[in-house]
Parts: C-alpha cells; sequence; structure tokens
C-alpha cells in the first residue's frame, strides 16, 4: 500500500504547484494589465504653450507631458481628447473621459478635483513706444486693453465688479474679449488696442508664431500688476486616481520634475 500513499502524495503536490503557478500567472497578467492601462484625459488646445496641436496634429504642451508625467507615475499611459471646454465635465460625467485638464469647481459625485496643476501669470503687455504707465489693474481704465474669453471672472473679486458685464451683457468700452488667443494677440500687434492682458509664456509663444506674418518685434514693457496666479486643476471621475495622482503631483514638484516640464517651453 506504501506506493499507493507515495503517488497520491506527488499527485497533490504536483497539483498544489500547478494552482500556485497559475495563481502566479493571473496576478502578473492583472498586473501587466494594470500597468499598460490608458486614462483618457480631455485637453482643450487653444492654450499654446500649455495645450496646442504640433505640426503633425498630435497634442502637445506644458499641461500635456504635465499630466503624462503624472499618470506615468501612478503606472498608467494617456490617451489624448481633444475637446471644447463646454463638452469636458460632460464627457467626464458621461463616461468619455476619466480626467480632464485645465477646470476648477468644488467635488460632486463622479466628478473630484485635483490640487493645482498649471499655473498662469498673468500680466500686461504695452508697446514701450506707447509710454504706458501701469502701477495696478485700476490704470487699466484709462486704456484699451483685450483679455481671453470671459478674463473679467478670472483675475479677483475687484477686477470681476469692474469688467463684468451690465445686464444686457455689454462691457466697458476699453475692455475687448477674444474667443481664441491667437485672435487676441493679433488684436494686439495690429494695434487696435494698448495693452494686453495675458500669460507671460503665452504672449511670447504668439510674439514668435506670428512673426511670420505680422511685425511683432516692437519692445514691450511687462506690467506684473496681477497678484495672484490663475491656478487650474485636473478634474477625475475616480477619487482614488485624483488622491493617487495628487500625491504624485506633490512628489513631482519636490523632486524638480515639475519644473523640468515648464522649462522646456521658456
Amino acid at each position: 500500500m506504501q506506493p499507493v500513499a507515495l503517488s497520491y502524495c506527488y499527485i497533490e503536490h504536483r497539483e498544489a504547484r500547478v494552482a500556485r503557478l497559475f495563481i502566479w500567472f493571473a496576478v502578473a497578467l492583472a498586473c501587466q494589465a494594470a500597468v499598460a492601462a490608458d486614462l483618457t484625459v480631455g485637453f482643450n488646445t487653444d492654450r499654446p504653450p500649455y495645450v496646442y496641436l504640433d505640426a503633425a496634429g498630435n497634442v502637445a504642451g506644458i499641461e500635456v507631458d504635465m499630466a503624462r508625467a503624472l499618470l506615468a507615475r501612478l503606472g498608467y499611459g494617456m490617451k489624448s481628447e481633444v475637446m471644447s471646454k463646454s463638452r469636458m465635465l460632460p464627457a467626464l460625467k458621461g463616461g468619455q473621459a476619466d480626467i480632464v485638464m485645465s477646470v476648477h469647481g468644488t467635488d460632486e459625485p463622479g466628478v473630484y478635483y485635483s490640487d493645482g496643476v498649471v499655473e498662469y501669470v498673468n500680466i500686461a503687455v504695452s508697446r514701450k513706444a506707447d509710454r504706458i504707465r501701469l502701477a495696478t489693474d485700476t490704470d487699466l481704465d484709462q486704456y484699451r486693453f483685450i483679455i481671453w474669453q470671459n478674463g473679467w471672472a478670472d483675475l479677483g473679486p475687484a477686477f470681476a465688479a469692474r469688467y463684468r458685464p451690465d445686464a444686457q451683457g455689454r462691457f466697458r468700452d476699453n475692455y475687448f474679449q477674444s474667443s481664441t488667443q491667437d485672435a487676441q494677440a493679433r488684436v494686439f500687434w495690429a494695434r487696435r488696442v494698448d495693452v494686453i492682458v495675458v500669460d507671460r509664456y503665452v504672449f511670447n509663444w504668439y510674439r514668435r508664431q506670428l512673426a511670420a506674418t505680422m511685425k511683432t518685434d516692437d519692445e514691450v514693457e511687462y506690467h506684473d500688476i496681477f497678484p495672484n496666479t490663475t491656478v487650474f486643476a485636473a478634474a477625475f471621475a475616480d477619487r482614488d486616481v485624483r488622491d493617487r495622482f495628487n500625491a504624485a503631483l506633490k512628489a513631482m514638484r519636490a523632486d524638480g520634475g515639475y519644473q523640468d516640464i515648464v522649462n522646456r517651453y521658456r
């Protein structure tokens, strides 16, 4: 009877080894799938160098590189999706996107906002030959200026109180806004306004891009009259992913990875 017992034990041990191998293989596949998983991220592309379409038609820019690097730290790939700002939150809530960038708001079911990801340093720019003096943002009241669409709402409550549209939707005579920042820059370089209010990186980007078709080599003055930066976050469909993203963002700021990305676009 002894040989039978040995044979039974051998079969039992072999089956245990097979079971352990199967479990290991399943775990390995699951880990591989987790690492390889892509999250769909929605971008609005009208803000170079933060987000734009490159010559090959691919989404590129500071914000794109930032999102890709942060998700890589979490073990995710990234699938970019171009969408209008008005489509972003509906896409997130409807499951067409896992993350949307450059938004702000407060958490609600199915929409969880990150810490600030991208910071816009807004300044006023004038032509040096015009000898414009701007000590505070109230000095803009004396000049025609152009800002991005709905910019009146982004620069603090005092600015909003002065420049919000009236009940009929009309703005003050010296306030102009543009639906695209390309058009905003063109209006300034065409001398149709005295001042442009814009992020410094955006201004310099369009100055270089428009140089082939417009005169953009006038000496300019930068007026640092806005006390606060404009900060945009990302919104997530999954709260746990948001929390891990925040931790990765904090680590990337601390280890210099964040500034390295910004420096590529100076």
